[in-house]
C-alpha cells in the first residue's frame, strides 16, 4: 500500500471536526467547573452563607456531558473513516451493508442535529453569567477599585438582582447574608466575581466551538450518507468497466497473436 493510499483513506474533515469537538469539550468542561466552584463556594457559600443545590449537580452533569460528547465524537471519527476511499469500498460493498451504513448515517445525523440545537440553547444560557460578571465588573470599577477601604460605603445587595432570601437557618448554623458591606468582602467579592467571570467567558467560547463541531459532523454525514448510498452503483460500474478492459485486452492479445502467426507462416512459405 502506497502513501497516497494510506493518505486517501484519512477523513481529514471529520479529523477536523474531532479536534474541534474534543477541544471544545475541554475548555468548556474544564473552566465552567471551576468557575462553578468558586461561584459556589468562595462566593455564595462563604459571602452570602446558602448554598444552591442545583448548580452543584450541574456540576457533576458537566463531567458526564464531556464524557458523553468526547465518545460521540469518536464514534463519528471512526465512521468517517469507515465511509472514506477504498475503506467504504470494502466495507459498503453488499446489499445488507450499504442499507447499514445509511442507517448509522441518518442516525448519527439526528443525533447530531438535536445535540447541535442543545448546544446552541447552553450558548444562550450562557450569556446570562457573562451580563452579571459585566455589570458585578463595572459596579466594582466603580464604588470598589481604586478607592481606600475608608472611602468603601457601597454595599453589594442580592435584592438588586432580584434575590430576596428567606434565613430559615438551624439554631448553630451561619444565618444568610444578602448584603456586603465591609470593604474588605466587597475585594474579596469582586476579586472571585473577576476570576470566574473570566472562565465563563471562556467556556461559553468552548460551547461555540462545539456547536460549530456539531455542524460540521453534520455536514460530513450528509455526504458520507451520499456516497455510502451510490456506493453500490458505483462498485457495479467499476467492474463492468475493468471487465470491458479485460475483454478489451483480450482481443487485442488474441489480433497480436494471429497477427504474429499469420507473419510466421509467411516467412515459412
Amino acid at each position: 500500500m502506497g502513501c497516497s493510499e494510506k493518505i486517501g483513506r484519512i477523513p481529514f474533515a471529520s479529523l477536523i471536526a474531532t479536534i474541534i469537538c474534543l477541544a471544545g469539550i475541554g475548555v468548556f468542561c474544564g473552566t465552567l467547573y471551576q468557575a462553578l466552584h468558586i461561584f459556589l463556594v468562595q462566593i455564595v457559600d462563604e459571602l452570602f452563607k446558602f448554598k444552591v443545590g442545583w448548580l452543584e449537580v450541574l456540576q457533576v452533569v458537566f463531567i458526564v456531558i464531556a464524557v458523553a460528547m468526547g465518545v460521540l465524537a469518536v464514534l463519528l471519527l471512526i465512521f468517517g473513516i469507515l465511509a472514506t476511499g477504498d475503506t467504504r469500498k470494502n466495507v459498503y460493498s453488499g446489499a445488507k451493508c450499504i442499507m447499514g451504513g445509511r442507517v448509522m448515517a441518518a442516525f448519527f445525523l439526528v443525533l447530531s442535529y438535536v445535540l447541535n440545537i442543545v448546544w446552541m440553547c447552553i450558548i444562550s444560557l450562557g450569556v446570562i453569567p457573562i451580563i452579571l460578571y459585566v455589570s458585578i465588573s463595572s459596579i466594582c470599577d466603580h464604588h470598589v477599585y481604586g478607592k481606600r477601604a475608608t472611602n468603601i460605603t457601597y454595599c453589594f445587595d442580592l435584592s438588586n438582582y432580584g434575590l430576596f432570601l428567606k434565613d430559615n437557618h438551624s439554631p448553630g448554623s451561619s444565618s444568610i447574608v444578602s448584603k456586603v458591606c465591609s470593604p474588605t468582602n466587597l475585594y474579596r467579592l469582586c476579586d472571585r466575581v473577576g476570576e470566574s467571570g473570566s472562565l465563563f467567558c471562556v467556556s461559553y467560547v468552548g460551547s461555540f466551538l462545539i456547536s460549530l463541531a456539531m455542524i460540521h459532523f453534520m455536514i460530513i454525514l450528509s455526504s458520507n450518507y451520499t456516497r455510502i448510498k451510490i456506493s453500490k452503483e458505483l462498485t457495479e460500474y467499476r467492474e463492468t468497466i475493468d471487465q470491458g478492459d479485460l475483454e478489451f485486452c483480450s482481443i487485442v492479445k488474441s489480433k497480436s497473436n494471429l497477427g504474429t502467426s499469420g507473419i510466421s507462416n509467411k516467412s515459412a512459405e
